[in-house]
């Protein structure tokens, strides 16, 4: 069996920690490298991830400075030894399966990528908010090109957070070679780095089963409150406008998506007390209005 690195980023996660880790270790798929990367956490977490690390020998655990989670994926990245990188959100979990099932579409297509899809979990209700049935199962080849038709398409599977994130897949790790991820804290980092691992692929392999849990929390969190333009970096869809004309993709949906975008940092922007991004996403749709592109 050839080995997977499975990434975990780790802040101030202890509440839910154990289920995160736990839910790797049971996997069936059984040849992985687990690096634990604590960033800097001032909660029991540091402890949590020494007591897994005295217990399993194929547990590797990083303490650093805070830094973002980009920093984290970064750090996580350079320890990693395996042929495939995986990577898990610290409050959310995998299905059993999730690896084995992953890797063996994988391999059985010659892909480059495996990505399965998730169903949610409602940190406040504790309701899992199933999207996929057993009877919606399908599974699908793509080339770059082909799934990134499918980056903005939220009805009915969510498509749209499964192209962005970068938990829900096993990649090569050689995807990952020149791979560097934002480490700007103030800036959501799978935005402006997973679309990027797609165009290295030659084959992406997708599975429309919910084999990962992805936990959502209340509008008062910390998480929820999470600055609406952090989520949508401007500087995210006009590199990906760019380089997609570059390479010869259709970026009509690019553009559309754009202009939704600059509508946001126009409403928001001020609330974040944001001038200058309120006055330059007032000036690119003016310049965009003008010419009839908006």
């Amino acid at each position: 069996m050839e080995k997977v690195s499975v990434i975990i980023p780790i802040y101030n996660k202890e509440k839910y920690l154990t289920k995160c880790i736990d839910s790797v270790l049971e996997q069936t798929y059984s040849n992985l490298e687990i690096i634990l990367v604590d960033d800097g956490s001032t909660d029991r977490t540091a402890e949590l991830c020494e007591r897994y690390y005295e217990k399993y020998d194929n547990i590797r655990v990083l303490h650093k400075k805070k830094g973002g989670i980009g920093s984290s994926r970064n750090a996580g990245l350079a320890m990693a030894t395996g042929d495939y990188i995986l990577f898990v959100d610290s409050d959310d979990w995998l299905d059993k399966k999730h690896i084995e099932l992953l890797y063996n579409h994988l391999k059985k297509n010659n892909a480059d990528i495996a990505i399965g899809s998730f169903n949610q979990f409602n940190d406040e209700s504790k309701i899992f908010e199933i999207m996929i049935r057993d009877e919606d199962y399908f599974e699908k080849v793509y080339s770059p090109q082909e799934w990134f038709a499918y980056e903005y398409v939220s009805i009915p599977y969510q498509f749209d957070i499964t192209f962005t994130v970068p938990w829900g897949k096993l990649y090569k790790r050689s995807l990952f070679r020149d791979m560097v991820y934002p480490e700007d804290p103030n800036v959501v980092e799978d935005d402006l780095t997973t679309w990027k691992i797609y165009l290295l692929a030659d084959k992406i392999v997708y599975i429309n089963k919910p084999i990962y849990v992805y936990r959502t929390f209340n509008k008062n969190s910390i998480t929820a409150q999470a600055s609406r333009l952090s989520t949508i970096p401007l500087e995210g869809i006009e590199e990906r406008i760019s380089l997609l004309n570059q390479i010869g993709f259709d970026v009509s949906r690019q553009k559309k998506a754009y202009s939704w975008r600059l509508h946001v940092y126009l409403e928001n922007a001020l609330k974040d007390g944001n001038y200058s991004k309120y006055r330059d996403a007032k000036q690119k749709l003016a310049i965009l209005k003008k010419y009839n592109a908006d």
